[in-house]
């Protein structure tokens, strides 16, 4: 890997030197001249100009001045476009000072030019397949904090959040504690973690001032885009230096926590970034990005009892078995239950009082003092999440981009990028990520018919480490369980016999003792140690000691330093080829997984060492006087550990009308995933049980070859009991989990394209489906240890659902939306114990919005409601009902042209209404902001 590293750089510094070596300033001609609305003679801010068939150009200023140098000799073609403008081709036959354009307002809705669908750009009405777009427009208007967390509004997205910052987007069901389905690529580079596979939200990402559009690929993509595209890509795209030129600055100051009864006040939330861009002489342009938010993040609340979760009076003072959802180190590992060890403990006590077995009077001690025991569990005292963790989010993020253009149609672009964040996040626990970091380097050259990308990301775990499982520590570091229940039990028993009529005080006594503490703090016994407060400096000791120790050494740091390579190029042949359009392309990529044996079946200096590669290709054809659009596509991929595997996507687009605004659309596409890194090579102890990965050569490191494990009776691995009726538990091969995907769609345009109606039915057939198995090993025998793991089932698994969106522009510019989506998920015949099937998304879910981007001139507003229904949630961390919630988000803009200045106060979930996405996360009330961004763009000096 070395090797690879010191290739990489460089070929990067390479490029880097070529890029400024060959860089020169001379230009041979310059238009200028100022973009204005047509009837109103309002300047037209970040209109988009280019000269046709080449990657020049430039962005109106907020003056709606535009300045382009060229050595592009003329007569040359201008093309000036922006959202909801009629198109405009000016010809140039010699250098302009004073080019005045006048646009015209147009209904825009289905106009927008999409690239994801197919690779190429087509307007979204000819997509073969389900795509949604954001431009930058529509993300200035998002009511939510940022673009990210405004993703839901797209038809059919569910939003899974975990803390303020730590969310991902899903669509058609099947997600967890993170979306290994859908795959997040941020101007071209993989969005996600190397090692433990997750897409962090958008910490890694794009600041919403340098985002200029977001496209996601609904259903099954990989064909194009790769292994793991099962319910879609999301691209997200950063804003070109030489067409976005200039200094801008946003500052957003908030206020979360608003009648949160875990806070005696609400919260502030600051949240800064900024972007500068310069283009030298249309030769050579360069950007720098960075970002800092800083807040309190949402706290994980629930405290309901895990093993009794409909009954709120299942308390830790009601119950000496509790279990609390958000508490850590009160879990059941060994279940301890009072009844069943009765006649053991009475046994030793009448033997300790001089009775004899065997006679009458020891017979009858046992008999008459039985039911004095009751059916009960009994946990450990553990400690709340809020005491676990540093709710203290903390992100920084810094980018930087360099781009040389050789020719009029070719363009090199060095990147790079740095992001750090803390944050909570579900898994198998909650797990505390503390300057956790990722890095990137990435080298491009590209111009309209191919491109050539090479990145190279690594990770860091900073100071991270597993909530759920410092708990147990913490507890076994001050006293061992085995010292615990033995002095519990013993107390108990004493308590008991003494005052029989006294269950409660017996349990109390009992606490008091194993503890060595009362309720209000006092040690029974000064020379021994005590359970240690939250807060206290005996729990601040036990508590540092456990979360800087790594997992392999028995604390709960989690140590991840993955890196992964990744170089792909496409070539666009359908210039030479008048009869079809041809595009092909191949991609290879190496993982170096390192967690120093923490999380994953590595050990320290030996990381595991990962090689995949593919390759596609694919035809368009237009039939039929062009009403027909054929679509054929085929992809290989090859995973050293797995089998490759082929997807082929077949697809028809036949427009109804000459003007292209019906359409009807079908598609039979496959995809594939191979599993998660996490899911190959996973070797987590979380306490109660250990999560493995699916690949034999993990399952080899406990010998299930000849030491055979069962199924347990439900997919809780603490409480399930062996399933021994059947047998030992037989594994399939491990192998990529592979869908085909069955869709029809149609697009429309109404009432002179001011309406626009976009729908689609689906269904999704899975073959191999990947779910989780828990299984137990050594059954009902002391060294009996427990295991969750990945497997595929043998029966099929089908989803099916629709969606349909309408979208309608009013009178002076106010529009009007929404859209709803149902999922469903056919019952999975001969499911075993133990197993999940991970669906999780609700049946229903729908979005309306109303709003204007101008109204009296400067202000625009928009207004967003969402609901969705109750679902099922599964996961590692639990299964429970996730309750319907409803959200309202708003906001209202106004901006200052002549300070460069946009105000924007808006609100998250506006009327306060506390909900929660997923079992186990935070709870997430009200965002209430203010937005202050000063957009310099473009400002050239005439």
């Amino acid at each position: 890997m070395e090797i690879r590293n010191n290739l990489f750089i460089k070929t990067a510094a390479g490029i880097l030197f070529f890029l400024i070596s060959v860089f020169v300033y001379s230009q041979d001609i310059q238009v200028s001249g100022r973009v204005m609305e047509s009837g109103t003679d309002e300047p037209l801010t970040g209109v988009n100009i280019t000269i046709r068939g080449t990657l020049f150009g430039c962005v109106s200023d907020v003056e709606g001045n535009f300045l382009l140098k060229t050595n592009t000799p003329p007569p040359f073609v201008m093309v000036f476009s922006f959202v909801g403008y009629a198109k405009q081709d000016i010809e140039i036959t010699d250098a302009v000072s004073d080019l005045l354009i006048e646009m015209e307002q147009r209904a825009i809705l289905g106009q927008e030019v999409v690239i994801s669908a197919s690779r190429v750009e087509e307007n979204i009405m000819a997509s073969p397949v389900t795509i949604e777009k954001l431009t930058s427009r529509d993300i200035e208007q998002l009511p939510t904090a940022n673009f990210y967390d405004g993703l839901y509004t797209i038809k059919g997205v569910d939003m899974n959040v975990h803390s303020l910052t730590f969310r991902f987007p899903n669509a058609r069901g099947f997600t967890g504690e993170t979306n290994v389905r859908m795959n997040q690529l941020v101007d071209g580079v993989d969005n996600s973690s190397p090692g433990l596979s997750f897409s962090a939200g958008n910490i890694f990402g794009l600041s919403d001032i340098d985002i200029e559009n977001v496209e996601l690929l609904v259903g099954a993509s990989s064909a194009l885009y790769g292994p793991g595209g099962m319910n879609g890509v999301l691209l997200m795209n950063s804003k070109n230096p030489f067409d976005y030129e200039g200094l801008t600055v946003s500052l957003q100051g908030g206020l979360m926590h608003i009648d949160d009864p875990h806070l005696d006040n609400p919260s502030p939330m600051v949240d800064f970034n900024f972007r500068y861009a310069k283009n030298f002489n249309d030769k050579l342009a360069f950007k720098v990005t960075g970002a800092y938010l800083n807040a309190t993040d949402w706290y994980a609340v629930d405290y309901r009892d895990k093993n009794d979760l409909d009954n709120p009076g299942s308390t830790r003072e009601s119950n000496q078995g509790y279990d609390g959802v958000n508490v850590y180190g009160d879990d059941i590992i060994v279940p301890v239950n009072l009844q069943e060890l009765a006649p053991t403990i009475l046994a030793g006590v009448a033997e300790a009082r001089g009775l004899v077995p065997g006679t009458p009077e020891y017979e009858n001690f046992i008999n008459d003092n039985l039911h004095l025991f009751p059916n009960q569990n009994i946990s450990r005292t553990g400690w709340k999440e809020a005491d676990m963790v540093d709710y203290g989010t903390r992100i920084y993020r810094f980018n930087g981009a360099l781009h040389y253009r050789f020719t009029k149609t070719l363009e090199g672009i060095i990147r790079g990028g740095y992001g750090s964040g803390t944050t909570v996040y579900t898994a198998q626990n909650r797990f505390a990520f503390k300057n956790f970091s990722m890095s990137n380097v990435q080298a491009e050259i590209k111009n309209p018919d191919f491109y050539l990308r090479s990145y190279y990301v690594w990770e860091n775990s900073g100071d991270s480490y597993n909530a759920g499982g410092a708990g147990m520590q913490i507890n076994e570091a001050w006293k061992s369980s085995e010292d615990w229940y033995e002095d519990y039990i013993a107390a108990f028993t004493q308590q008991i016999l003494l005052y029989p009529d006294n269950l409660q005080n017996a349990y109390d006594f009992a606490r008091q003792v194993a503890e060595n503490r009362d309720v209000y703090g006092n040690i029974h016994k000064p020379d021994t140690t005590a359970f240690p407060f939250a807060g206290s400096d005996e729990f601040n000791n036990y508590f540092d000691h456990v979360i800087n120790t790594p997992i392999h050494e028995g604390g709960a740091k989690v140590l991840d330093k993955s890196k992964m390579f990744h170089t792909e190029g496409m070539y666009n042949f359908s210039k030479y080829i008048p009869w079809f359009q041809l595009q092909a392309g191949a991609s290879y990529r190496y993982y170096i997984i390192n967690s120093e044996g923490t999380v994953f079946a590595d050990t320290p200096g030996n990381p595991i060492n990962i090689n995949q590669f593919g390759g596609f290709v694919q035809i368009n054809k237009e039939l039929l006087n062009n009403h027909l659009k054929v679509t054929l596509a085929a992809r290989y991929d090859k995973n050293e550990y797995f089998k490759g595997r082929a997807t082929p996507r077949f697809s028809l687009v036949y427009s109804i009308d000459n003007d292209l605004d019906h359409t009807l659309r079908t598609s039979i596409q496959t995809a594939y995933r191979f599993p998660s890194i996490a899911d190959q090579w996973v070797n987590l102890d979380v306490g109660a049980y250990r999560v493995i990965g699916g690949l034999p050569e993990v399952h080899a490191l406990y010998d299930f070859e000849n030491n055979p494990v069962y199924p347990l009776s439900n997919a809780n691995p603490i409480s399930g009991e062996p399933v021994l009726d059947d047998g030992p538990y037989e594994f399939q091969e491990f192998e990529p989990e592979k869908v085909t995907a069955y869709e029809i769609g149609y697009k429309g345009l109404f009432l002179n394209k001011l309406l626009f109606i976009d729908s689609y039915v689906f269904v999704n057939r899975y073959k191999g489906f990947l779910a989780t198995q828990v299984l137990v090993q050594n059954p009902y025998e002391p060294d009996e240890r427990r295991f969750q793991t990945t497997v595929n089932t043998s029966e099929p698994v089908t989803a099916w659902g629709w969606a349909f969106g309408a979208d309608m522009l009013l009178l002076k510019g106010f529009f009007v939306g929404g859209n709803i989506a149902y999922n469903a998920l056919e019952s999975i015949k001969d499911r075993p114990p133990g197993f999940q099937s991970r669906f999780n998304t609700p049946r229903y879910r729908f979005n309306l919005n109303v709003g204007k981007r101008k109204f009296h001139d400067q202000i625009g507003f928009k207004i967003s409601y969402r609901w969705q229904d109750t679902f099922l949630w599964e996961s590692a961390f639990g299964v429970a009902q996730i309750p319907a919630y409803a959200m309202l988000d708003a906001q209202v803009s106004y901006t200052f042209d002549e300070l460069y200045t946009t105000v924007k106060i808006g609100g998250s979930n506006v009327m306060n209404d506390w909900y929660t996405s997923s079992f186990g996360s935070a709870s997430i009330g009200g965002l209430y902001y203010l937005t202050l961004v000063f957009d310099g763009l473009a400002g050239n000096e005439k």
